[in-house]
């Protein structure tokens, strides 16, 4: 079987124009990131102007209608797009809006809410976190605490939320609350856009080995009703929708290919014993296994990816994605750790290998990709596939 990607004369056209607005666009000199999750103040500036720019072509979200700042472009082109993008050092802007706050307003959202919200999303105009775990609701989020009590037009919410974005601004927070104490667990809840902005939300940062992540407190925050998504008491069904994409469904074009081939070159310019790392015929299975592993992951990604975009009917697929690539990214960590020595801990700019690519992948393989344990996957995996204790159909996802 064909598995490579063939691309067809519209594309390469396209490609032409997307490389010449690039270079238009970009630094010449752009340096490579120590920790693209970590961007510098002036970094992150840069790339919030810089995704602004993508978001007015249509270039942020370029498969999205048109209607609602998307760029209604095909597939084919995103695949092109997400390309060329890869090729550059582009500081990581964290925002959960686009991958996973829009399908949940595409599909629950009403037309002012989508205008209102989904707009500047898909412009990148905003950022978005999401306010979903509480310090004892993570895998189990149904047991969550916060609620959102009705107040004539508003809500007024109250309660804390944990392990929420980065260090830098945001505009809107998506979050869940308790709408009715009363009702069964998954029919109580209710989902809401707040602004980062409104009074009564404060924000304490957690500075952590893997992420920099977010405390938040709500204390009486007022929230108009018009902020819902979804009826009353049907978040956990709009939050379904946001969690399809969290555990895999959303795909990926990309995969890993990258640092296993930063890896590669790594052996292959590294002498040990007066010979580099390549010709030692251990550390040669384990890159071959990388490899494989690598592909195998990139081929699952572009599977979900083009299964959601297609309008594909899902079952396991997404669970299965996310579980392969947290295990897979522990077991390169491991990888990464004997091959490279105690240098992959290390992420001072002189004695870094891979100006600390490795060291960056040694604290985040802990906890990528987020979306829950390997034990939620698994448990997702077999719902979805009918052999759970409780068979679970994929949620409504756009």
């Amino acid at each position: 079987m064909d598995f490579e990607l063939h691309y067809t004369g519209e594309q390469e056209e396209f490609r032409k124009g997307v490389q010449e607005w690039l270079k238009a666009n970009l630094p010449r000199d752009m340096e490579p990131l120590v920790d693209p999750h970590h961007p510098t103040p002036e970094q992150y500036k840069w790339a919030r102007e810089f995704r602004s720019k993508l978001g007015e072509k249509g270039w942020w979200a370029p498969t999205w209608p048109k209607e609602y700042g998307g760029g209604g472009l095909t597939l084919a082109h995103a695949v092109v797009l997400a390309e060329e993008l890869a090729k550059y050092p582009i500081p990581e802007v964290y925002d959960i809006g686009l991958s996973l706050c829009s399908p949940a307003l595409m599909v629950w959202g009403n037309e002012e809410q989508k205008q209102k919200f989904l707009r500047p999303i898909l412009e990148a105009k905003v950022t978005t976190f999401q306010l979903y775990s509480e310090p004892d609701a993570g895998s189990d989020l149904a047991s969550m605490k916060t609620r959102a009590v009705r107040d004539g037009d508003e809500y007024v919410l109250n309660g804390q939320k944990i392990w929420n974005g980065s260090k830098y601004p945001v505009d809107l927070l998506y979050t869940l609350a308790i709408s009715d104490p009363s009702a069964p667990r998954h029919n109580n809840m209710s989902a809401f856009m707040i602004p980062a902005d409104t009074p009564g939300v404060t924000r304490v940062p957690l500075d952590m080995i893997c992420h920099y992540k977010n405390q938040f407190f709500l204390d009486n925050v007022r929230v108009p009703a018009a902020n819902r998504i979804g009826s009353e008491n049907e978040g956990w069904k709009v939050a379904q929708s946001t969690l399809e994409m969290e555990h895999g469904g959303s795909g990926s074009l990309l995969g890993r290919h990258q640092l296993v081939n930063k890896l590669i070159d790594y052996c292959k310019e590294t002498k040990r014993n007066g010979q580099p790392l390549s010709k030692d015929d251990r550390i040669q299975l384990a890159l071959v296994d990388l490899y494989i592993g690598a592909e195998v992951g990139r081929l699952m990604g572009v599977r979900n990816y083009w299964m959601r975009n297609a309008r594909r009917h899902g079952t396991y697929e997404g669970a299965q994605y996310s579980l392969y690539g947290k295990l897979f990214g522990v077991r390169m960590a491991k990888a990464i750790l004997d091959i490279v020595g105690p240098y992959a801990l290390v992420n001072d700019p002189t004695w870094a290998p891979m100006i600390g690519d490795f060291e960056h992948q040694q604290r985040y393989s802990l906890a990528f990709p987020g979306g829950g344990t390997p034990e939620v996957q698994k448990v997702v995996m077999a719902r979805r596939l009918g052999t759970g204790k409780a068979p679970q159909a994929a949620a409504a996802t756009y």
